[in-house]
């Protein structure tokens, strides 16, 4: 058994040789390419065997001719050994998890839940559900297997869940119909269907629903997974995530979380009296205690999560860490159940915490940092509590698994386990993220990282391009990103600036609270600012050859650029909101800009000191600057309509501008020929107007 967060054969490390290598082998190197970039494989979700001596991980590659991607599971040695296929070379694994005896191990393959033996043999099938099986679970004594699947609510029965699908299908009318708000989310309408939860035994038999007639999502889409649900230590008792909050579904951020009797049997709130988002229950290995994550600002999706622990006991709650002014990302208990292991992101990078418990459940040491290099993220812990593995990259470094002996204080002698990108990166000429701080736009110190052009030369000028994240509240990371890559933006000869302005994640709550109600205030000083300094601190940078790029709140800000800055010779705006009162109204989640511009439209107040006043079609007789405009006709986070307007007012304005529409794509580019096409129409872009 491991301990995990809830949220390809290559055997020899090139990294420390390419590190020695002669000037002549690096010259050999070439900036990344599209099919370098998306030739990569892609590591992920380490799992640790009980006694740590193996590591169980997924992989996944790209087929460009075939416009799709597919993963593997594969297990490799702590010690030593090539890696090799689980649970053979022919059968597509993911979710792999070992049983508590690390005898067996669960996992997903065909959209279905399957068992085997730890060396991949005696495969079968579990369950046969009409809705699939995901996110697998072990109860901690072994005796069930958790996981979730699509049904209708008002079947009880998996073939009257059948029965309404082939309806659907059948039908030739493809009409929606909706009597309340959350009719779509993210790339999907609702159909009627909803994420239950199950338990069946790993011998077989009963495929159990936990939740039946729930008309909510166990756990809330769509993006949740295993993270969400948890066994108690006698296996008796679940606690999941759920939100159930009727017609206010739309503009409420209330998550809660769940107890249901393993048996069956009604389940019971246990975090009702908070009216923020609650979630990722966790039980301490001796079942006193239940630790989650919590939301104490009601309607803010982004509220510091803090770290909760509930004694089961008398149900009293308290915060563990009320003076850490970080998030509590993930988390779970030591094997020991003397500490903690917390994920969370600190000035620009992913990092793992260990806090020690007092018998009261109090803090009794730490946090302690394990882990002051790199970007880290999914760590699992050996159930014997030896052995801690995870992920870890960077700018200039794919993700590859990584272990050490673990230790509460820190700093682990971490070794990458996993080599699957080194071969490919050694042929690649890229750079590492440098940081550099600034005086931000309120006197403050706010974060940067600079990334030089491959094959930079001293006294050459270069362009720059300055990115701007989403969010608004989240973080650019010095990590390998698998859409928005800086290699692939410094690959065409580009200095990259890429700035951490208010709203960003890392750098305390107040510094994420300050961009709220002022979109294009501080933040766009702080972008500006920040442009600025490493303009003033890298001469070698060409000030008159500029561009800036940016997707979701930094669609909105190249958007709100457009209208008020001429610095600036090209700019790529992707899926950007661009008429603020327009997006009210067509987006889903309407608790994001009621919190973000204080209410809806038609009050006053909101209207004159928010809406009136950053939304970036208001300024579109400033726009001057040639402008790429990108969205997915999916997108229903904010819906294409805002790319469409952008554009018309682009071109009625006669600035010279292009439109890019993926009718089969939303919020994120995926595929991997559609993100052919789009890094070839921003090189392109750029190519024309900075070089």
């Amino acid at each position: 058994m491991s301990t995990s967060l809830h949220r390809f054969p290559r055997p020899v490390a090139l990294l420390a040789i390419l590190a020695l290598a002669a000037p002549s082998a690096r010259a050999q190197q070439h900036p990344i390419r599209f099919e370098d970039f998306v030739n990569l494989r892609s590591v992920s979700d380490p799992q640790p065997s009980r006694d740590g001596q193996s590591v169980l991980y997924a992989v996944r590659t790209a087929d460009l001719a075939a416009n799709r991607r597919s993963g593997r599971t594969w297990i490799v040695s702590t010690a030593s050994g090539a890696p090799r296929p689980w649970p053979a070379a022919d059968v597509s694994a993911s979710e792999a998890r070992w049983s508590p005896d690390g005898r067996r191990v669960a996992y997903i393959a065909g959209g279905q839940l399957w068992i085997a033996d730890a060396d991949g043999g005696n495969r079968r099938q579990l369950t046969t559900l009409n809705g699939g099986a995901s996110g697998p679970v072990w109860a901690p004594d072994g005796s069930r297997i958790a996981v979730v699947s699509g049904v209708y609510p008002q079947c009880g029965t998996d073939a009257c869940n059948a029965r309404e699908d082939s309806v659907r299908a059948a039908s030739k009318v493809k009409a929606h119909i909706a009597d309340r708000l959350m009719y779509r989310h993210w790339v999907a309408y609702d159909e009627g269907t909803r994420q239950h939860l199950f338990v069946v035994s790993p011998e077989g038999g009963e495929v159990r629903d936990l939740t039946p007639g729930a008309t909510y999502d166990v756990p809330p889409g769509p993006f949740g997974g295993s993270e969400g649900y948890a066994f108690s230590p006698d296996g008796r008792e679940v606690a999941y995530t759920a939100k159930d909050a009727g017609r206010e579904e739309a503009w409420s951020t209330d998550l809660n979380v769940y107890t249901v009797p393993v048996s069956g049997g009604a389940a019971t709130v246990v975090t009702k009296a908070n009216r923020g988002a609650d979630q990722n229950p966790v039980y301490s290995p001796d079942g006193r205690w239940m630790a989650y994550a919590s939301q104490k600002q009601a309607g803010f999706e982004s509220d510091r999560w803090r770290l909760m622990l509930r004694d089961r006991q008398g149900g009293a709650t308290h915060e563990l860490l009320p003076r850490w002014d970080r998030n509590a990302d993930a988390f779970f208990f030591t094997p020991d159940g003397r500490g903690l292991v917390i994920q969370t992101v600190d000035r620009g990078r992913d990092k793992f915490y260990h806090v020690a418990l007092t018998a009261q459940g109090t803090l009794a040491a730490g946090p302690h940092l394990l882990t002051p290099e790199g970007n880290n993220a999914a760590p699992a812990l050996s159930g014997d509590q030896r052995t801690l593995v995870w992920m870890r990259d960077a700018t200039n470094r794919p993700p590859e698994v990584y272990v050490a002996p673990f230790t509460a204080t820190g700093p682990l002698a971490a070794r990458p386990l996993t080599h699957e990108n080194d071969e490919a990166l050694a042929k690649l000429a890229v750079n590492p993220a440098e940081d550099f701080w600034f005086r931000g736009a309120n006197g403050d110190s706010v974060q940067g990282f600079l990334v030089k052009p491959p094959n930079w030369q001293p006294g050459k000028k270069y362009p720059a391009i300055l990115l701007i994240h989403g969010g608004p509240q989240g973080a650019w990371l010095d990590q390998w990103h698998g859409r928005w890559n800086y290699q692939m933006f410094a690959a065409p000869g580009y200095a990259l600036v890429i700035i951490n302005p208010r709203g960003s994640t890392g750098y305390g709550q107040q510094f994420v609270n300050d961009v709220s109600k002022a979109w294009g205030g501080l933040v766009y000083h702080d972008l500006m600012d920040g442009l600025n300094a490493a303009l003033r601190r890298n001469p070698w940078i060409d000030s008159t050859r500029l561009g800036a790029a940016g997707g979701s709140f930094g669609g909105y800000m190249v958007n709100w650029i457009a209208g008020h800055s001429n610095r600036f010779k090209a700019l790529v705006s992707h899926a950007g909101p661009f008429n603020l009162e327009n997006m009210y109204g067509a987006t889903e989640e309407l608790w994001f800009p009621e919190w973000e511009y204080g209410g809806p439209y038609w009050e006053s107040r909101w209207m004159a000191e928010q809406y009136r006043k950053y939304s970036p079609h208001l300024y579109v007789k400033n726009f001057r600057t040639p402008t790429l405009v990108i969205h997915g006709e999916l997108d229903y986070r904010v819906p294409y309509a805002e790319g469409l307007s952008m554009f018309t007012a682009l071109q009625r304005q006669g600035v010279p501008s292009r439109l890019v529409l993926f009718p089969d794509e939303g919020h994120w580019i995926t595929k991997p020929q559609n993100q052919q096409l789009w890094w070839g129409q921003v090189q392109d872009w750029f190519g024309k107007y900075l070089k």
